[in-house]
């Protein structure tokens, strides 16, 4: 069945390339399913195209000629080689022009957001994903005393730059990072605004690596005392840094009761000494 439905899309997908006169890919490995067909865009004589036997690239094409223009790589994921690389392959899910006509939007099947100026022909984040959890939680008569692991992976194949105040780092919160709800009502940041210089250093995430920090957000979002269902998600522009997108992670929602609650956090594992 599975083998079928890629024919199938394989074959819908070069129907809709043949009328836009574009070179008819390879359909990729029958270990997954088909990528999104992902229709050209055509722009002042150039038409814009992503293939599936490159995934992560833009390629710009004369309209008329077909003559290759130029192309940018997108974006490049690490492969894990204990894993079998065509269930790891990312392809555009989505492209689109933005407003003015001057920049491509493309979201690939990770659900992260990319943009390629037409102009530069350079590619550059728009978002990246951030997870997020809370470790603690204890019921106190002044209002719950709770912290919340923040994480950051690095999945890419190059240097992802985090500016230090903007992801909390060393668990220091001295801007709105959160987004806190008890019982679906929104809870209003009581911290600090730093303002400040851009800064002269970042955090640099080497590729595989993984940055992890603890907040502590009782006196920022404050919890009154009793039961309550808490809602924290994470959310805050990655500022100044050459990586000037948004961070942002999906909601996480815990019950506050009677017993207080403490999830380990997961710490990588130290590398063997040579």
């Amino acid at each position: 069945m599975l083998r079928l439905s890629l024919v199938l899309s394989a074959v819908m997908a070069t129907a809709v390339l043949a009328q836009e006169n574009v070179p008819m890919p390879q359909p990729p490995s029958a270990s997954r399913t088909a990528p999104p067909v992902i229709a050209p865009i055509t722009r002042d004589g150039v038409r814009y195209e992503s293939r599936w036997s490159h995934r992560g690239v833009l390629f710009a094409v004369d309209e008329k000629s077909g003559k290759p223009l130029w192309q940018v790589e997108v974006y490049e994921y690490l492969v894990d080689e204990q894993v079998e690389t065509d269930i790891q392959e990312v392809y555009f899910k989505s492209m689109t022009l933005d407003a003015k006509g001057e920049a491509l939007l493309i979201e690939d099947e990770r659900g992260v957001r990319h943009q390629v100026d037409l102009k530069t022909r350079k590619a550059k984040l728009l978002t990246w994903p951030v997870t997020v959890n809370v470790v603690e939680a204890s019921p106190d008569p002044d209002g719950w005393k709770y912290s919340v692991e923040l994480k950051i992976s690095n999945t890419l194949t190059r240097p992802l730059k985090l500016d230090g105040l903007s992801v909390a780092e060393k668990g220091r919160l001295s801007n709105n990072l959160f987004q806190v709800e008890v019982d679906g009502q929104p809870i209003s940041y009581r911290g600090e605004m730093a303002k400040r210089a851009p800064p002269d250093r970042f955090i640099e995430l080497k590729p595989g690596a993984t940055y992890r920090t603890e907040v502590e957000l009782s006196s920022d979002y404050p919890v009154p005392p009793g039961k309550h269902r808490l809602t924290v998600k994470f959310t805050h522009r990655n500022h100044f840094s050459p990586d000037d997108c948004l961070l942002e992670s999906k909601p996480v929602t815990v019950e506050l009761g009677d017993e207080p609650i403490r999830r380990p956090t997961v710490k990588p594992k130290p590398k063997p000494k040579p």
